[in-house]
């Protein structure tokens, strides 16, 4: 494990942030995640209408008029009177037209929801590769600390022999390049973790100054994650079944294969009652007349409307198969490629650590030798750059490994 790393974050910062504290308070506050939950929100609505459509629903016409009219037979011969006429309407929610709008929201809903959880596992991804790109440019502060550390300790060696006369002058001021090499360094290393603090801070939707500290990354915890356990197979086939965007693009397909159902019925019958209560003081006709009648209204031409919504329902049908034949293979190729490389990322962790350990050694070693002047300082500058980049090498790997089994873990849904 990279060690130091929390203890180099803001004191007034609270409890270090887990990753899955960072996914949740992600999920709660990020606008894209509040947009997508609105867009989940809209398509259960929709199902509400289109079960509406299936329950009885009253409607009240009313009207009053007046009227002057002559009549042919007086008296009398001209007259003027008022009408009044209260109709409720009931239209009949017979027939498949309602029962298939219904099962397209239905399954549009189950698309809005795969499509919901879909938008949480990118939205998981990027947190991922925010959280550990915070975690490995504070483990390349803590790297350019020690080289500059290690590099002011070698030049006051180097200014002490001088003073000594074992070596010349020429050692000090060699002594002081890799010094004013560290600190551009830790300077850009500085800059890079406020950089990635503010991501960070970005995809969790709090300021991009809020302090924070971040919880260090366990190697045992990431060699021993279950989905490495795997075989290729079971990763691909768990990716295919339990892919969101895979649920989401069988859901369309459904959705769209009853579109289709549902635009064959636009030439369908549509029923209703209707009983109405007619008032008037006209002398020619009668003064209360109540009525009870049944409709039924059978479109008989359309314009080519029904044919033209069917080519589209066709066509979108066609669209849904394909692109649900896609999500099943990028969900596949995704997951097989994340597998792949988290497996590699794992296993060189333990490569780097041991080169790290014997570049650590190896500049203990020369140091102590060029101190009792067994070794010019040549090779304590090189075996000190070596080191450098071992330490670094190291701190990629662990951060590589996380951030891919993290991707592994995106892939396959864990967590959602």
């Amino acid at each position: 494990m990279v060690s130091g790393q929390v203890a180099q974050l803001a004191p007034d910062a609270a409890a270090p942030l887990t990753l899955a504290g960072a996914t949740k308070a992600a999920l709660a506050a990020n606008p894209a995640s509040l947009a997508a939950r609105q867009q989940l929100v809209m398509a259960v609505a929709r199902v509400g209408q289109a079960q509406a459509g299936t329950r009885y629903a009253f409607s009240l016409t009313s009207s009053l008029g007046v009227s002057n009219a002559h009549v042919i037979q007086p008296p009398p011969s001209e007259e003027s009177f008022y009408s009044l006429i209260n109709a409720v309407t009931l239209p009949l929610p017979i027939g498949r037209k309602p029962r298939l709008a219904v099962a397209q929201a239905n399954a549009q809903l189950a698309a809005a929801r795969a499509t919901y959880a879909s938008a949480q596992l990118a939205l998981s991804g990027q947190v991922n590769a925010a959280y550990y790109d915070l975690l490995r440019k504070q483990a390349l502060r803590v790297v350019a600390v020690d080289t500059l550390a290690s590099a002011k300790r070698q030049g006051e060696d180097a200014q002490k022999r001088f003073a000594a006369g074992d070596v010349p002058e020429l050692d000090v001021e060699r002594a002081k390049v890799p010094v004013a090499t560290a600190e551009a360094g830790l300077e850009q290393a500085e800059n890079a973790v406020l950089v990635s603090r503010e991501a960070l801070n970005a995809v969790l939707g709090r300021p991009l100054d809020a302090p924070m500290t971040v919880a260090e990354v366990d190697e045992a915890v990431l060699t021993a994650t279950p989905a490495l356990g795997l075989s290729i197979e079971e990763v691909r086939r768990r990716a295919r079944s339990g892919s969101p965007d895979v649920r989401a693009a069988e859901a369309s397909l459904t959705a769209a294969d009853e579109g289709l159902k549902l635009a064959g019925t636009s030439r369908d019958a549509t029923y209703s009652l209707q009983a109405s209560d007619s008032r008037s003081n006209d002398q020619t006709a009668f003064s209360r007349l109540d009525s009870v009648q049944a409709m039924v209204t059978i479109p008989l031409s359309d314009g080519g409307l029904a044919s033209a919504q069917k080519d589209e329902a066709r066509a979108a049908l066609a669209a849904a198969r394909a692109q649900a034949e896609t999500a099943g293979r990028t969900a596949e190729a995704t997951a097989s490629a994340a597998f792949r490389n988290a497996q590699s990322s794992v296993h060189l962790i333990a490569s780097a650590r041991v080169a790290r350990d014997i570049a650590q050694t190896t500049y203990d070693k020369t140091g102590l030798g060029y101190r009792e002047g067994l070794y010019p300082l040549s090779d304590v500058l090189t075996a000190q750059s070596a080191l450098t980049q071992a330490k670094i090498a190291y701190a990629q790997a662990v951060y590589d490994a996380a951030t891919a089994v993290a991707g592994l873990e995106n892939a396959l849904g864990v967590g959602e």
